[in-house]
């Protein structure tokens, strides 16, 4: 046996924690905004695809189960916004004090897990008892709302592992990690596609049907799963091994800084799902086939964003790693890189569903009048995806260089400032094809104006301006 390094009445070194480091900060940023992005995107093309095919799947049980995923949706996706908000602010600040070498960010993912639970608990109890209020509001009336209510008073129960989990996977992704992220989502995915059809539609003599509730009940439990090994890739990461202590200690202080980029990070990322809903209650206007063909077109869209959805989740910790480590040189050829590829990819995606949106609608349902509205939202809306894409990595770089006000403005302007009163003149003026014109033309608009912004500021001028982290502080301090 080999012996000991040291003798009696020597005090060993204390064992290293594990490395950390970041790894957004090196090599050219072309390839590594690529090789970062792509598994992400890979993934998420597997995820939305899942979605597509539960999509197909609810237009096997009819016209109103279509209808009552569209209603509920946009209520999902408020309720969610709260993860992707708290996401962000936990990805920006680890980010950054790992690009600043700051040993405080095993302490901040930790209580940024607890302080996401406690969020969605009490988002998901008031959204379980108001369920039925909303979607009233919204327009769902008779059967469309009675399916609409069992999805969501199904959904809810979940929402907190899904928050949870969509955090867990954030601070991965601030570490650099973003092919664990991507393989997480695509396999909660195809978890939850899995469970789908036996709880959809039953398994004879084992399983009874649950309808449109199994979908949520199937999603419920492939996100607990998620986020059991989010927990466990972060402890390998080395950024969660006190996990259980993590509400003892500093948390109030760990809260503020995740929440000072957190909460408008959430109110922005809110705000999107609540223009959405009000999109839906006016397109309600116009009947449940406009809601069912927003819904499809809805979900096509989702599936052809994926790449910009991807390189957006990396531009929040590259532009927080390198802010951290004062490379704004860095964070502004990126955001040139992505910006021209959302341009260039938004045109080519339009194309391609202009050509082909009647086609792809009948693979998902054969109502002749649902198909004409779901080709109507794909021969329009795609034109409006690089800009969407573009808004995208703007408010996710100003998150990340922990300025948010800047992300929360443009989704402002892009639903409830602009947005929304250009669709009610549309609607006025040209009924459902001109709610979706004046969605459009937000888009672009709001698009060109982020592009500019998010050039602007991470300008050297600029960048001076971007508050300093706790470490950077003492650093000038010394």
């Amino acid at each position: 046996m080999d012996s000991l390094p040291y003798g009696p009445g020597h005090t060993p070194a204390p064992v290293p924690a594990p490395r950390r480091r970041a790894a957004l900060t090196e090599g050219p940023v072309g390839p590594l905004l690529f090789n970062t992005t792509l598994p992400l995107a890979l993934a998420l093309a597997a995820m939305f695809a899942v979605q597509l095919a539960e999509t197909w799947l609810v237009g096997l049980l009819g016209r109103e189960a279509l209808a009552a995923l569209g209603f509920a949706a946009p209520i999902a996706m408020t309720a969610t916004s709260f993860g992707i908000g708290l996401g962000a602010g936990a990805s920006a600040v680890v980010a950054r004090g790992l690009g600043a070498g700051d040993r405080s960010v095993e302490r901040l993912s930790a209580h940024a897990l607890w302080l996401a639970a406690g969020t969605a608990a009490a988002v998901a109890v008031p959204g379980w008892l108001l369920a039925p209020a909303l979607l009233r509001a919204l327009g769902a009336e008779g059967e469309v709302h009675a399916l609409a209510q069992a999805y969501l008073r199904a959904w809810f129960p979940g929402a907190v592992p899904l928050v949870t989990g969509i955090v867990a996977l954030s601070l991965t992704r601030a570490a650099g990690d973003t092919r664990f992220q991507g393989a997480a989502l695509a396999g909660a995915g195809a978890f939850a596609f899995l469970l789908d059809w036996p709880l959809a539609f039953g398994v004879p003599a084992m399983v009874p049907g649950l309808g449109v509730p199994g979908l949520a009940v199937a999603a419920a439990v492939s996100w607990s799963a998620m986020l059991a090994l989010a927990l466990r890739r972060l402890r390998s990461l080395g950024l969660l091994d006190r996990l259980a202590t993590a509400p003892c200690g500093g948390f109030a202080a760990s809260a503020r800084r995740v929440l000072r980029v957190g909460l408008p990070a959430a109110a922005t990322n809110a705000i999107i799902p609540v223009g959405t809903t009000l999109f839906t209650a006016m397109l309600a206007a116009h009947g449940a086939v406009a809601v069912a063909g927003f819904s499809i077109g809805s979900r096509v869209e989702a599936l052809a964003m994926v790449a910009f959805f991807a390189l957006s989740a990396v531009a929040n910790p590259f532009a927080a790693q390198n802010a951290g480590a004062g490379r704004m040189e860095r964070v502004q050829a990126g955001m040139r890189a992505s910006l021209l590829f959302c341009a260039a990819a938004g045109a080519a995606t339009g194309l391609l569903l202009w050509l082909f949106g009647p086609q792809v609608a009948r693979l998902f349902t054969d109502d002749p009048a649902v198909v004409a509205s779901t080709a109507l939202y794909l021969s329009l809306m795609p034109w409006g995806f690089g800009a969407v894409g573009a808004i995208a990595v703007a408010n996710a770089a100003f998150n990340g260089l922990e300025r948010p006000l800047p992300a929360l403005a443009l989704s402002l302007a892009r639903t409830l400032a602009v947005g929304v009163p250009l669709a009610w003149l549309g609607g006025r003026l040209a009924g459902e094809a001109g709610t979706l014109l004046g969605i459009l033309l937000t888009n672009l608009a709001v698009g060109l104006a982020a592009g500019l912004w998010v050039l602007r500021a991470t300008a050297p001028a600029g960048a001076a301006m971007l508050p300093p982290t706790r470490t950077e502080a003492r650093r000038h301090a010394a």
